[in-house]
């Protein structure tokens, strides 16, 4: 007898406490979704990234070995080359510039910016490189 009375004087929760305590778990959850989202578009982010170097430097070396080893020389030109949808996503533009006798004669300013749109925004690297008579 004395364990069927401790069952009936056991007291669940109300309803008022059930919802409450609902309400605070949503707002809970919808930080925890917030900081996840902005989680997974901070490392897209610092893909696309990624990507943009290497495809400013590969293009950056590219243009120094042709430039160093090339001879004919026409002084003073801005030379200038742009290739759109490159990259694993297709969605990269590339824009090289090269300026002959700058900073001093005998040498080559080479600059490679590559810019992207997402979500965000747009978003832009560069990358830059000098090449004199002795090398870069």
């Amino acid at each position: 007898m004395p364990i069927m009375n401790l069952i009936k004087n056991k007291q669940g929760f109300s309803m008022l406490e059930v919802l409450i305590a609902m309400c605070l778990l949503t707002i809970a959850m919808m930080g925890l979704i917030t900081l996840q989202s902005r989680g997974i578009r901070g490392n897209d982010l610092g893909n696309r990234t990624t990507q943009g170097i290497a495809l400013a430097q590969d293009k950056l070396e590219e243009l120094i070995n042709d430039y160093a080893t090339d001879e004919d020389r026409d002084e003073g030109v801005l030379v200038v080359g742009t290739e759109n949808n490159i990259g694993t996503d297709s969605i990269f533009t590339r824009v090289s510039s090269v300026q002959i006798d700058t900073p001093v004669t005998d040498s080559h300013t080479i600059d490679v910016r590559v810019t992207w749109n997402d979500l965000i925004g747009e978003h832009r690297v560069t990358e830059t490189g000098v090449i004199t008579a002795n090398g870069y």
